[in-house]
Order: structure tokens, then C-alpha cells, then sequence
């Protein structure tokens, strides 16, 4: 991970980004790590599998 001095103030979901959260930027999004399968899943339509 790259350390960002200037990080965003929030996610795409409204939620604050602190110092020390990991980020991923798609585009002009910001989403937090914590949020990235439900992006995935409810913004860009990707399908998540549980193996069994």
C-alpha cells in the first residue's frame, strides 16, 4: 500500500476515512476496504461466489 498524506474525507457509502484505512479508488469512487465486496456487488454488478 501507498501511504496518502491528502486521503479523501469519505467513501463512496458516506463513511469517514481515517488515518491508517485502506482505500481503493475505481474512477472517481473512493471506497473504503471494509466496503469493497458490496461495491463490487451492488455498483458494478460482479457476481461473489462462496465455495462449499
Amino acid at each position: 500500500m501507498k501511504p496518502e498524506e491528502n486521503h479523501p474525507i469519505e467513501d463512496f457509502y458516506g463513511i469517514e476515512i481515517y488515518s491508517g484505512d485502506s482505500y481503493f479508488v475505481f474512477g472517481k469512487d473512493v471506497v473504503l476496504a471494509t466496503n469493497v465486496k458490496k461495491y463490487l456487488i451492488e455498483e458494478q454488478q460482479l457476481t461473489c461466489y462462496q465455495a462449499i
